[in-house]
């Protein structure tokens, strides 16, 4: 008989799956002594293993992704050869669970592990069938062989049960994270997408009352515009005007510079007059002294020379006056001149100044216009903004609504 060893908790969960598999001491001995068998046959039962896995490509590929044949070869060597020291101890347990846990972690499916297991089972079936002639002995070590490996699945595939367990406790506590996440999320959302509401909504108000302003920006531009070019159109009627007044000073200047000319031919005709009275004066004297010479037959000739002398001084009189007058008039008419100069000097200067006041009306009517092409854009761009905050209110409305469903269905999942 080989070694047996069973050394387990009383009333435990281990103890009570070895009693309904009807695991005993016994069972260990005998499968003890088959270990020199196994151990003979290892290396068969491992390639016909490994070679088995072929025929599921995904089970390879775990392989490959954690760790390589030649390894697991070495450790399932190992593993398959404690399985038949005859011991089961909390060692062994601790093991298998370890190795369980292992299968687990890396995605090992049950069904991949059972068919395995089944595999070792038939390897060992037909080592036991070879070494063992003894029908009554074949069949007791079958039956032990099955406990144990039964045992070896049990503690596997309870440890798939824990794993899994465990793993729906983690997911029922992300599950719950996740809907209190989603609960206060929404909450918060549902809060803030009311508050961003009401907040477009006023926007939405301002956003007509900016309409507004701009448009009463552009029809003030507009009646700028009209203003800045009626006061235009009023400047080129002075700027005529004033053209006007500057050509009747110049008319007025060549009559005055005519009257001045006939002045001066009046002054040449007086200065004649004034000669020929003074010679009339002189001739008259002569003609007087003559008289008087004559005596009683000149003196007829004597009055007549009188009268012609006091003529001639009546004459020069006049023509001094006339003289006196003409100088006068040709005074006024230098100072006319002069008021004349000063006034066409004031006209060319007002002219001057209002080119340059319609050239800055110029200005001001370009950038009224500009200003009304900007405002005009203003009001369109201020329109498109209004219909973006439309489709927004619209959007944080549907956002609203959206929250709230979410709050509804957050509560339906608890």
């Amino acid at each position: 008989m080989g070694k047996g060893e069973l050394n387990i908790n009383s009333n435990s969960d281990v103890e009570k799956q070895l009693k309904m598999i009807e695991l005993t001491v016994e069972d260990l001995q005998i499968i003890n002594r088959i270990q020199p068998f196994v151990i003979e046959k290892i290396d068969y039962i491992v390639d016909r293993f490994y070679k088995n896995l072929e025929n599921e490509p995904s089970l390879l590929m775990i392989i490959n992704d954690n760790s390589s044949i030649e390894r697991l070869k070495k450790t399932l060597k190992q593993h398959i050869s404690e399985m038949f020291d005859g011991v089961i101890n909390e060692a062994y347990f601790e093991k298998r669970i370890r190795i369980a846990h292992i299968h687990v972690r890396i995605g090992l499916q049950t069904k991949w592990y059972m068919c395995a297991f089944q595999d070792l089972f038939l390897s060992l079936v037909n080592i036991i069938e070879e070494k063992l002639t003894k029908k009554e002995d074949y069949f007791r070590t079958i039956r032990s062989v099955s406990k144990i490996l039964n045992l070896e699945q049990q503690l596997v595939l309870e440890a798939y049960d824990s794993e899994s367990d465990r793993l729906r406790s983690e997911i029922e506590e992300q599950k719950a994270m996740i809907r209190d996440n989603v609960a206060s999320a929404s909450q918060n959302l549902a809060a803030i997408s009311e508050e961003t509401n009401a907040s477009f909504q006023q926007l939405h108000s301002q956003s007509y009352d900016i309409v507004s302003f701009a448009n009463m920006g552009a029809e003030l531009s507009t009646l700028a515009e009209e203003r800045a070019q009626n006061g235009k159109d009023q400047l080129h009627k002075q700027s005529i005007n004033m053209e006007n007044i500057q050509n009747s000073i110049n008319d007025i200047s060549s009559d005055v510079e005519v009257l001045l000319e006939i002045s001066k031919q009046m002054q040449e005709i007086v200065n004649i007059v004034t000669g020929i009275a003074d010679q009339t004066n002189l001739l008259s004297l002569n003609a007087a002294i003559e008289a008087a010479r004559a005596g009683e037959h000149g003196r007829g000739f004597s009055i007549v020379a009188g009268e012609v002398r006091k003529l001639s001084e009546e004459t020069k009189k006049s023509v001094t006056n006339v003289a006196t007058l003409i100088l006068n008039t040709n005074s006024q008419v230098e100072k006319l001149t002069q008021s004349l100069e000063k006034i066409r000097d004031a006209v060319k200067n007002g002219n001057n100044s209002m080119e340059e006041t319609e050239d800055h009306f110029e200005e001001i009517l370009k950038t009224m216009g500009e200003t009304k092409l900007q405002n005009n854009k203003i009001e369109n761009e201020l329109v498109s903004f209004v219909n973006v905050v439309n489709e927004l209110g619209k959007a944080f409305e549907e956002v609203a609504l959206s929250a709230d469903n979410l709050t509804m269905f957050t509560q339906d999942m608890n």
